[in-house]
């Protein structure tokens, strides 16, 4: 193969593609090895794959391959819903969302539960916000609500593992071939793709340390005329800090904040790192303050 193709983005094609075909084999993800021989070796060498030298007519995918899979499929080949396809490109993106927001006129508002998953005692919040709002707002409002910096990337997945969708920031740099990102959230309303009590999705921040929440939508119900949107309505137990390293991290401050005398000598540093005042149990609804989602969108497109 020509040096001037970049083997890399062939071989995340190659994977994807492996997931694309991947079928259940007593719990293995397996897929048929009918594809380019060097990508494949190349997987292999990268700890993607099972030897695909063997006389198997199938290679073994491993859980971390397999789920790297289906992003690259969902990202690269999911079609927009046609509800929510946007105009061709000369929206002021930052200036239309910020005068939706003004004119937000929705009669109805979603009631979400947000809830961080593997964490018990449960860490959650009840939140409210217009039926108008899109996933971009609902973005802004959970990073409040939960307490987080909006410090990293995110994404929203609604629907099942093979065909479900990915809502976010786009990277165009990760398509190798193409000038659609995806749904963007900003591009893509609530009230389209959560539309009834019941209906649940995962929000997940920062994809180093790894935190995912389910995203319940618990009701649509009448707005009220003197209240503020979004608002936070109740919740337990603080955010963990930001950059702990996931839930190990998180866990080890809490059992050093729990019993000092029993941590290790890093977890009893971990306290000194997050400060005094942190405190896993507190939460106060009425503390929560909302940034505007219309200011950070457009402090968003100024950066890329």
């Amino acid at each position: 193969m020509s040096d001037h193709f970049d083997t890399d983005r062939i071989d995340d094609v190659v994977l994807a593609l492996l997931w694309a075909n991947a079928f259940d084999d007593h719990g293995a993800h397996r897929a048929w090895k009918s594809l380019n021989w060097d990508a494949l070796d190349r997987l292999h060498a990268k700890g993607l794959i099972s030897n695909p030298r063997h006389r198997a007519l199938s290679v073994t995918l491993d859980d971390d391959a397999c789920e790297r899979g289906r992003m690259l499929f969902q990202q690269w080949f999911a079609a927009a819903p046609p509800q929510v396809a946007a105009p061709a490109a000369k929206v002021d993106r930052p200036a239309a969302a910020k005068a939706k927001a003004k004119a937000s006129g929705a009669t109805t508002v979603h009631q979400f539960k947000i809830t961080l998953d593997d964490i018990k005692p449960p860490i959650w919040r009840r939140i409210q916000l217009p039926s108008d709002a899109s996933f971009w707002d609902l973005h802004c409002a959970i990073n409040d609500a939960m307490g987080w910096e909006d410090a990293h990337l995110h994404e929203f997945r609604l629907g099942g593992r093979r065909n479900g969708l990915q809502i976010g920031i786009p990277m165009e740099g990760d398509m190798p071939w193409s000038n659609d990102p995806g749904l963007a959230d900003w591009d893509a309303p609530i009230a389209t793709h959560l539309a009834q009590s019941g209906a649940r999705g995962t929000y997940l921040y920062d994809f180093g340390d790894g935190w995912s929440h389910t995203v319940l939508l618990e009701a649509i119900v009448p707005r009220e005329a003197s209240a503020k949107y979004p608002r936070c309505l109740a919740g337990a137990r603080a955010c963990p800090p930001e950059d702990c390293g996931g839930i190990p991290g998180y866990q080890l401050i809490c059992a050093a904040l729990a019993d000092p005398s029993k941590a290790g000598e890093e977890a009893r540093e971990l306290p000194e790192w997050i400060g005094d005042d942190f405190d896993p149990e507190a939460f106060d609804p009425t503390k929560v303050k909302f940034s505007s989602a219309a200011r950070r969108l457009q402090a968003l497109h100024s950066r890329r």
